[in-house]
């Protein structure tokens, strides 16, 4: 997401980014003010000279640009940028949103723009289509958005949208030389006077992951770097861009979510040395296990009456645990155990590479994960803060812990 953000911050994020092994930036617009327009700059100054890549995401959802010559001449520049990410040697164009303009506007467009771009939109608001490029040939692939169950979906064993990617995978089968992009992302929690919602993320991320390395997508897009206020951040939250937002710190202020990392890192990994599989999906860190866990830090039924906004309808979050615990190959008789307070919560016993856990019963308390091999603990992680059964604010947000520290 573009916020006003320093020189500073522009450069650390891209040196995080390509530590993290991601390719590009996908940069969300909304607006074409100044304020965001120098961060735009700021990124592709540092991305040229740290030699990264971005590419725009032009946000065409209700609101924003209303037209996509808004936007035309003022990306023509940024194409021939060093940083500009190019796909099989063409320009990366994605979108949030923009399923009301036709498709003679999207072949005007690319046809205003040049530099023969790939076009491949955001689609969020319809329901996915097998038979897409029918009634839009001028898209050149298409990124399924929605990477969360709907906020209607109760508790169910396995979260992430299969049916969304089937059906997205179908529209490109049926059109050779189309591209799909596939979301990947946590949790989804909103906490504004109208727009108070959750999208389940106990189990989404950590079953998507081999999903999407089993389906192969063209392109993987984790949502995302840094969206504080919908709380399915991973990367760094500065103050500068939500300096005007003092609500939204409410829910995200103490709940870095930079934890995620250690498991996206060795994800980076093995999508780029194309060894889809659970068992490839090891650690980096050099040691026997890397992971992450977490959980919300108020109970579903705790008490944040004095919350005015109230807690999201429905509310289908569940008091559990959950994570993601990567094992070195050749280490054997491991296991991983969370307690909660002064209690066990729950135990499993750990295989080489991928390993997913949820354990119920979440309640007050800090809550920790120790790996332990027979006497020996490995590795552990120690959340910074306790759930509680009562708040000023109907938070549920994740806390994210990753391991080793």
């Amino acid at each position: 997401m573009i916020g006003e953000i320093t020189d500073e911050h522009t450069k650390k994020d891209i040196e995080d980014a390509i530590d993290l092994g991601l390719d590009a930036f996908a940069l969300n617009i909304n607006t074409l003010n100044e304020w965001a327009t120098s961060t735009v700059d700021r990124l592709f100054n540092n991305a040229d000279a740290l030699g990264f890549h971005l590419f725009f995401s032009f946000d065409f959802g209700e609101n924003n640009f209303g037209d996509t010559s808004e936007v035309t001449e003022y990306l023509k520049p940024f194409l021939t940028r060093p940083s500009y990410y190019l796909y099989a040697g063409q320009p990366l164009v994605s979108t949030f949103g923009g399923e009301q303009f036709p498709d003679s506007q999207i072949a005007q467009f690319k046809a205003d723009v040049g530099g023969n771009i790939l076009f491949i939109p955001g689609l969020y608001k319809n329901a996915p289509d097998a038979n897409l490029f029918t009634s839009f040939p001028s898209y050149d692939g298409v990124f399924g958005w929605n990477a969360w169950p709907a906020q209607t979906v109760g508790p169910v064993i396995t979260n992430a949208s299969t049916t969304d990617d089937a059906i997205w995978a179908a529209a490109v089968a049926a059109s050779p030389g189309k591209l799909r992009i596939a979301g990947l992302s946590p949790n989804f929690f909103k906490h504004y006077a109208g727009q108070n919602w959750y999208r389940r993320g106990e189990q989404n991320l950590e079953f998507r992951i081999p999903e999407l390395l089993a389906d192969a997508p063209d392109m993987i897009e984790i949502q995302t770097w840094n969206d504080a206020p919908e709380s399915h951040y991973i990367g760094n939250i500065w103050d500068e861009p939500n300096a005007g937002n003092a609500e939204a710190k409410t829910w995200y202020e103490g709940f870095d979510h930079r934890g995620y990392q250690q498991v996206l890192k060795p994800l980076a990994k093995v999508w780029h040395a194309c060894e889809a599989g659970p068992e490839n999906t090891v650690p980096t860190n050099g040691g026997v296990v890397q992971g992450a866990f977490w959980h919300h830090v108020l109970t579903v039924e705790g008490d944040c009456s004095a919350d005015p906004k109230g807690k999201p309808e429905p509310l289908f979050a569940e008091d559990a645990v959950s994570g993601v615990v990567l094992v070195a190959k050749g280490s054997a008789g491991l296991v991983a155990v969370v307690n909660n307070g002064e209690r066990e919560l729950g135990k499993m016993a750990l295989e080489e590479g991928y390993n997913r856990f949820k354990f119920d019963g979440l309640g007050a308390g800090k809550v920790q994960l120790e790996v332990w091999d027979g006497s020996t603990m490995v590795a552990g992680g120690y959340s910074n803060q306790e759930v509680k059964t009562m708040s000023d604010v109907c938070n549920y947000n994740m806390q994210i812990v990753g391991f080793p520290g």
